[in-house]
């Protein structure tokens, strides 16, 4: 007993100095610093003894330790946290498990090498060690820091995992890590230097990454082959390279090997990493390269038997069935697949905009119900629908195999003066969206709706993005764009104008919501440098100085558009409500431009030419010289090639691809909590902002209420499955005084959605149809199998193709 009780020596003068049976100070002034031996007099100290007295000296006050380890597990684990940091420095040899279930505000170094699973299931711990680690570091571990001053054994990092709420958990090494790797690894960075590998051929061993779903493996140096199935190996994004340079520093000076920093930040390129595929994208990657059925046929019934395992319970023979049969002997069956296919409109439409549900309620006499059916979907209809959308709905309108589509964006326009949905109840969570523009509109108007407390920051002094910036007035009157963003105050959604965000205030609205929406748009223009490009403006800067009042002068003067793609139809649009003289738009390919932004421009003049490559423009000259030896007068040069995203507001921890945000299938960025649309993900049309707002948002509610969602995956019905010859008799143009919405209405063929006409059920010849009225009102169509004969009738004269013969099986 007297060994023990000398197991604690003090290092400092304590003032008061209790000890327990087992020898741990009961009582110690805070801040000083004690000595804990695991070996006294040849004796070697137990495990739980040793951390019970490490337990017992933090209780008691003591912050700073000095641990003489011999082989003890689990020094310096599951000390909580407290007000202060505990530090502890371990010499001698360690035991497993060093720093096992390590919390925040624990600090260990370790004078030596260490034994295995060093940092296991790390809380939150900052973990050094002057050495080697050996198989298995920092497995499991969730917070904290590993610094590893030489190499990694096997199996280390396996199943780290991130939680959001916090910082990732990070390990260096600045060696080599040994094989299996990153096994099953879900979250946090690891960063591998290459440092006098002793591996030469591979600095992350055999076999790295397999399994893993989650988080950053950084390295340097030479690797072999790695689990291709789980991961993809990526050059550094210019923020990977900031954040390692950054993050190198205090890495390479808590293992003291500051000396290293310049050649371990020599060039980003010396540098690769690995992040995991999502699980979309590794369920579009398919690995099996045989189809079930030529399995059954080539393997499976060569060693079972024909039939399979099943024939013994087949009920009827393998023989060919007669001519006429019911029941389970039909080869093909009849199934009334109402709306299981979605019509070319609603398909095509980024957003979705179920534009047959708003003909049928119309047709109903629910005229209210239909045009307010369209803002469940988006917050601007007449804005969008009506007014600047090439109506991709309308394009694939299967009305148009017979004269001309339905009139949806003069449906869009009578939304207008519709007030604001009702919202749901609050739900007490809270989402920020960053950029006012089509795409954070969407998702703002989305979550408000759903009665989520909603935060919409903007960096300029009105909403609306470039629909208030960039859009001509003469294609987007003003009056429409702000009647309707007027409805986002009857929902309550909370803006924040001049609201430019930085990384300090990304940073403070990361913490202060649940989710955060990334919108900010692509607002930086792109001006591809050559001799003279200093004089060129940008569209974005030409079209947004004139929605601002800053109209040019352009009265006689020669300008030539560089990009003829719809933008550049817009820029030569308003350069000839400017005055110009002429415009000519030059592309290096058949132009883009298309639908209203070309007829406008081709009518007041503008003239394209291809293919044209600028060599250089000649200010004081005025001529923009092309690379065929050819020459344009020009007074004024505008470049419209499409504009990027600014993105410096961003951590490192969200991933960015070649300037733009790299998002999965559900729009969720490489942080879990973050979301990115619009603009800042990939160029679009305002309706694939729209949509895609939309659609994030229902997944961010989904996630937020805990509830399930299925991806919204239909296939649209083929044109064929549509019997036009039904509708010639529907006729009229929606512009006309005399056409009535109910007309138009009736105009619509409803595509994969039944119309109710009976006509299924009047020519089946067996009576094997009937119509089931349900009690909410609904109904369907049923058949009765042992009538049916699978004939196929009512798949061939239904006029919406909402039946199918199927196999009867």
């Amino acid at each position: 007993m007297r060994a023990k009780k000398q197991t604690v020596t003090k290092k400092t003068k304590i003032n008061k100095r209790r000890t327990t049976q087992k020898g741990s100070p009961d009582a110690v002034q805070s801040g000083s610093t004690i000595t804990i031996k695991g070996i006294i007099k040849g004796d070697r100290v137990s495990s739980r003894i040793l951390e019970e007295q490490i337990q017992q000296a933090v209780k008691d006050g003591a912050r700073v330790l000095h641990i003489i380890a011999d082989g003890q597990h689990g020094i310096g684990g599951r000390i909580w946290p407290r007000d202060e940091t505990v530090e502890l420095t371990v010499e001698g040899p360690a035991g497993q498990r060093l720093g096992s279930m390590g919390m925040p505000g624990t600090e260990i170094l370790l004078k030596g090498s260490s034994s295995d699973d060093i940092g296991w299931i790390n809380c939150g711990a900052n973990i050094t060690v002057l050495g080697d680690v050996t198989n298995g570091a920092f497995n499991a571990a969730a917070q904290g820091k590993l610094y590893v001053q030489g190499s990694g054994g096997a199996r280390c990092d396996t199943m780290t995992k991130h939680n959001p709420r916090f910082d990732p958990p990070q390990s260096w090494y600045f060696r080599n890590v040994g094989d299996s790797f990153a096994e099953f690894k879900a979250g946090g960075i690891a960063v591998v230097c290459g440092i006098k590998s002793r591996n030469p051929k591979s600095v992350l061993g055999y076999r790295p990454c397999v399994g893993m779903v989650g988080g950053t493996i950084y390295f340097r140096g030479p690797i072999q082959e790695y689990s291709e199935r789980d991961v993809k190996l990526l050059e550094l994004t210019p923020q990977d390279w900031e954040w390692l340079k950054t993050n190198m520093k205090p890495f390479l000076a808590a293992v003291d090997r500051m000396p290293y920093y310049e050649e371990l930040t020599r060039s980003s390129d010396d540098w690769k990493k690995f992040i995991a595929y999502t699980p979309q994208e590794k369920r579009a990657r398919r690995w099996f390269k045989m189809s079930t059925s030529d399995f059954r046929k080539n393997l499976w019934e060569k060693e079972v038997g024909q039939g399979g395992i099943f024939a013994p319970y087949v009920d009827h023979e393998l023989t060919i069935l007669p001519y006429i049969t019911t029941g389970k002997d039909r080869r093909n069956k009849p199934v009334w697949s109402n709306e299981k296919y979605l019509p070319p409109c609603a398909y095509t439409c980024p957003t979705h905009i179920p534009s047959h549900k708003r003909a049928s309620l119309i047709r109903q006499g629910k005229h209210h119900e239909a045009l307010a059916l369209v803002l469940q979907y988006s917050p601007l209809p007449a804005t969008v629908c009506g007014q600047i959308c090439p109506n991709l709905c309308m394009q694939s309108c299967t009305r148009n195999r017979i004269d001309k589509p339905l009139a949806i964006d003069k449906l869009g326009s009578l939304a207008l003066e519709l007030s604001a949905p009702k919202k749901e109840d609050p739900t007490g969570h809270t989402i920020a969206v960053i950029g006012g523009g089509p795409a954070g509109l969407s998702a703002a108007w989305q979550l408000g709706l759903k009665g989520h407390t909603v935060d919409l920051y903007e960096a300029t002094d009105k909403l609306g993005g470039k629909l208030e910036l960039c859009i001509p007035r003469e294609r987007l009157p003003h009056e429409i764009l702000e009647k309707e963003l007027s409805r986002f105050q009857e929902i309550g959604v909370n803006v924040h104008l001049n609201a430019k965000i930085n990384q300090a205030g990304f940073e403070k609205i990361y913490k202060d919501h649940e989710v955060v929406v990334v919108a900010c748009g692509a607002h930086k223009p792109r001006i591809f440098p050559f001799p003279g490009s200093e004089h060129i403006v940008s569209a974005y800067d030409f079209l947004r100085d004139i929605n601002l009042d800053n109209v040019p002068d352009l009265k006689g003067k020669k300008v030539v558009i560089i990009g003829a793609g719809n933008v550049g139809m817009d820029v030569a649009s308003q350069a000839y409500n400017c005055g110009a003289e002429s415009v000519i738009a030059v592309d290096i390919q058949k132009p883009a431009a298309a639908g209203k932004e070309m007829e406008t421009a081709a009518a007041k003049g503008t003239q394209i030419v291809w293919p044209k490559f600028s060599e250089r423009y000649d200010h004081t000259e005025k001529k923009l010289y092309f690379k065929d030896g050819t020459s344009l007068d020009a007074d004024v040069v505008i470049m419209s090639v499409g504009d990027v995203p600014i993105l410096d507001f961003l951590p490192t921890s969200i991933h960015t691809e070649r300037g733009w945000i790299a998002v999965n299938d559900i729009d969720q960025t490489t942080d879990v909590k973050v979301f990115a649309i619009g603009d800042a993900t990939r160029l679009g049309l305002v309706t694939n902002a729209i949509g895609q707002g939309r659609i994030a948002a229902d997944t961010i509610h989904a996630q937020l209420m805990h509830a399930p969602r299925w991806p919204e995956i239909q296939q649209v019905i083929p044109y064929e499955r549509i019997k036009t010859e039904y509708y010639e008799v529907c006729q009229g143009d929606f512009n006309s005084e005399k056409h009535t919405i109910e007309q138009e209405a009736n105009k619509c063929m409803s595509c994969a959605t039944c119309r109710d006409c009976h006509m299924c059920e009047s020519t089946c010849y067996w009576g094997a149809i009937s119509r089931v009225e349900h009690e909410d009102g609904s109904y369907e169509y049923v058949v009765d199998d042992d009538k049916c004969i699978g004939c196929g009738f009512c798949a061939g004269i239904c006029p919406c193709g909402v039946w199918e013969m199927v196999e009867n099986i």
